[in-house]
């Protein structure tokens, strides 16, 4: 990036990955410029409708470089001009951490697992997909979830039904202590760079996009998804 930015302009991240893993990526930003991140807490489409609902989206934001004495407040003022809702202090490491880590556990991959491992008991022991799916799906996404994050979980816990507060109370801590080594070794291989050279590895694959679009197939066609599409048809 020598040469590239004029003086005491501000370079802006939307994320930590390129600076923190700066051995792999080979992002070594100029030492005339300031340098900063806000990395909106959610998907871009996210961003987009939450600012025209004028609503706005949590955001991180932090300071790498300051050579003007103005990078932090420049850096707040775009986050807020994006339509942030709250910013919060982080560094381009805990970002970039934390990012990685929910991305690969309770975001996406350990959300995906945990969903087909409850979908695939259901089935083997006689329930329909309609009915695995709505149990294990569509009540998370269409009721569980949305009061979640209105309210919180412990809100959950208080006004849901008797069964289901003394079933989660019972049963919250065997999940926590199956998943605790899975979360330990995740965060240690995010931290190490051994995920970021994974990541970094696997889209430099010049048969990537192939690959992708297999994995990407095989997933979209098992059942639990496919009674997903008509279960989400039926909804008035």
């Amino acid at each position: 990036m020598k040469n590239s930015m004029k003086p005491k302009t501000l370079l802006l991240f939307s994320h930590g990955f390129g600076i923190t893993y700066t051995n792999q990526t080979k992002i070594v930003p100029m030492k005339n410029i300031d340098v900063g991140l806000v990395a909106p807490k959610g998907s871009g489409t996210s961003v987009r409708k939450l600012f025209l609902d004028k609503k706005g989206i949590n955001s991180s934001y932090a300071v790498f470089q300051d050579i003007t004495g103005e990078a932090e407040a420049k850096i707040q003022a775009f986050g807020i001009a994006i339509g942030s809702g709250y910013l919060f202090k982080t560094s381009f490491e805990k970002e970039v951490y934390s990012d990685l880590t929910g991305e690969r556990g309770v975001l996406m991959g350990a959300l995906a697992g945990i969903i087909e491992a409850q979908y695939e008991v259901l089935r083997d022991n006689g329930h329909s997909p309609s009915e695995a799916f709505n149990e294990t799906v569509e009540e998370l996404t269409q009721s569980l979830v949305p009061l979640v994050g209105e309210n919180g979980m412990d809100w959950m816990y208080a006004n849901c039904s008797t069964t289901a507060q003394r079933g989660a109370l019972d049963w919250a801590p065997k999940f926590k202590k199956a998943t605790l080594s899975v979360f330990k070794s995740l965060y240690s291989e995010v931290k190490n760079g051994n995920e970021a050279k994974r990541t970094i590895d696997k889209n430099g694959d010049i048969n990537y996009r192939k690959d992708l679009e297999k994995e990407l197939e095989e997933l979209g066609t098992r059942e639990i998804w496919q009674a997903g599409k008509i279960v989400r048809s039926l909804r008035s």
